[in-house]
């Protein structure tokens, strides 16, 4: 951003933006000013109010007090509907797209061009086609969005919010699902939306984004603004320890020990296309498998854990039992427990709370004769909040009123509650797809530090994620897709995100 735009009114001012639920302050008085051709980073812990201010800011909820303008002028945002007038468009964390419509129709949806009523399918696809080429996407526009991977699907979110060119532009957490090469493709693409004068707001876990591509950063705690300032101002360390209040320690992971047993093994077997000459996992490992989106981890992953395509072909071993887990309690009896990629679609109960979301995995554990015993539910329910650091009003909250980042955690503590509970005769598998996904720092450091505990213990972890730095910092060994085969296998004195970008395909 140049001087002359800083200095210019903003384009955006919210004042006194306060926002309470059933009496609990998720935000009290905070200001924001957000002016064009600037990106300004927002950022906090999880639960630090980020999601509920832009959610007023774009009409989804309304304030309890407080004022927002638009080049100066009041505007009454009381629905989404206003926001799109005022000019506000934003793509949400949690991808908003209707898998039974096509990626056009995706894009283009609520603005499709009509005559006599219906939608022209012509018009339709050109309008899209240009959105998709001015952004230099290259997915098939014809195919519905059920049949494309997650990153894809995250990009037609962005494109959606972008084809009503607006002037305010919010994304929260845009590439928590992209690779590094569409990570880098949707920066080259706001950089240049930037210099056209459009205002963004930024959301991100990642520092390193925000330092190398925002020009503003305000850090909010506990529903309170703690810092408004530019990004050339400031560091990394600094933002972090307002973040969470606390040094993140930030060291790499290896497990400096023999491995275990070999607790998982497949040889010459195919999964979903997959080709897999090879993988081990030996207790006490942390073992990665790289490779882009879609490549084929998650559906490997899903399989292991009793809920994918049957392997074709191989051999295929389980903590010492042949053959692959044909259901999901087929699995968890083996040891084999999957924290999924989409946590509110494959890992959670939306509309359960806290409490049940946590005991998913362990009724039979927690009830005797058929029924749940009270007792064991509250201890192992708070004793997963307490270790997990959840941060929720309670047990009995209903899960979708937590942050993306303590959902995330409940996902961990259903198997945790499991592990503590169940069978001590087969050691614990812990896979992992993207696990990290839209959690914030401090959690995420807590995460790690969980995973090397279980790791330390005996578990073996299998690991498949977007963040190729997580991996590097994660694992003992990396897997590496190619050409829709598992090829190169990495040892720690192989790594580098350089060498990771070569092997994988």
């Amino acid at each position: 951003m140049d001087a002359s735009a800083a200095k210019a009114e903003p384009r955006l001012s919210a004042r006194g933006i306060g926002k309470s639920f059933h009496g609990n302050p998720a935000l009290s008085d905070v200001d924001l000013d957000l002016r064009g051709g600037e990106m300004l980073a927002l950022v906090g812990a999880n639960g630090a109010g980020k999601s509920t201010l832009i959610k007023i800011i774009c009409g989804a909820l309304k304030c309890d007090h407080g004022e927002i303008r638009i080049d100066g002028k009041p505007v009454t945002i009381h629905s989404v509907r206003d926001a799109h007038a005022a000019g506000i468009a934003v793509a949400h964390q949690q991808i908003a797209i209707i898998p039974c419509l096509t990626a056009a129709e995706n894009i283009m949806l609520g603005r499709e061009p009509l005559r006599g009523g219906f939608i022209q399918n012509g018009p339709l696809y050109a309008g899209a086609r240009k959105i998709a080429a001015r952004f230099g996407i290259d997915i098939a526009l014809d195919r519905e969005c059920g049949q494309l991977g997650l990153g894809e699907n995250k990009i037609l979110d962005i494109l959606k919010a972008l084809v009503s060119e607006p002037a305010i532009l919010i994304l929260d957490e845009p590439t928590a699902s992209l690779t590094l090469n569409e990570s880098r493709k949707l920066f080259a693409f706001l950089r240049e939306l930037k210099a056209k004068g459009l205002a963004i707001i930024f959301i991100s876990h990642h520092i390193n984004e925000i330092f190398e591509e925002c020009d503003h950063v305000v850090v909010l705690k506990d529903g309170r603004k703690v810092h408004d300032g530019p990004v050339s101002r400031t560091t990394p360390e600094s933002v972090v320890h307002l973040m969470v209040g606390r040094t993140i320690e930030d060291t790499d992971w290896s497990s400096h020990k023999v491995p275990g047993e070999v607790t998982l093994s497949l040889r010459g077997t195919t999964i979903a296309g997959l080709n897999v000459p090879e993988l081990t996992v030996h207790a006490g490992e942390v073992v990665g498998i790289a490779g882009v989106l879609g490549g084929g981890q998650t559906q490997l992953l899903e399989t292991l854990a009793g809920d994918g395509p049957r392997p074709v072909g191989g051999e295929l071993t389980v903590n010492g039992e042949a053959g692959c887990p044909r259901t999901v309690s087929d699995a968890i009896v083996r040891g084999v427990y999957l924290v999924a990629d989409e946590r509110l679609k494959k890992a959670l109960f939306p509309g359960l709370s806290v409490e049940e979301n946590l005991l998913t995995g362990s009724l039979n554990e927690t009830s005797r004769l058929g029924f749940m015993q009270t007792g064991k539910i509250v201890a192992a329910a708070q004793e997963a909040i307490r270790r997990l650091a959840i941060k929720c009003s309670g047990r009995a909250q209903d899960i979708l009123q937590l942050s993306g980042g303590n959902q995330q955690k409940v996902a961990f503590g259903r198997w945790l509650i499991r592990m503590d509970s169940g069978s001590r005769k087969v050691k614990p598998l812990l896979l992992l797809d993207n696990p990290t996904e839209g959690v914030d720092v401090g959690s995420k450091a807590e995460l790690y530090a969980l995973i090397r505990d279980l790791a330390r213990s005996g578990a073996s972890v299998l690991i498949a994620s977007a963040e190729f730095p997580e991996m590097l910092k994660l694992c003992d060994r990396i897997y590496c897709i190619a050409n829709k085969s598992i090829g190169t296998c990495l040892e720690r004195a192989d790594f580098s995100e350089e060498r990771l970008l070569l092997e994988v395909n």
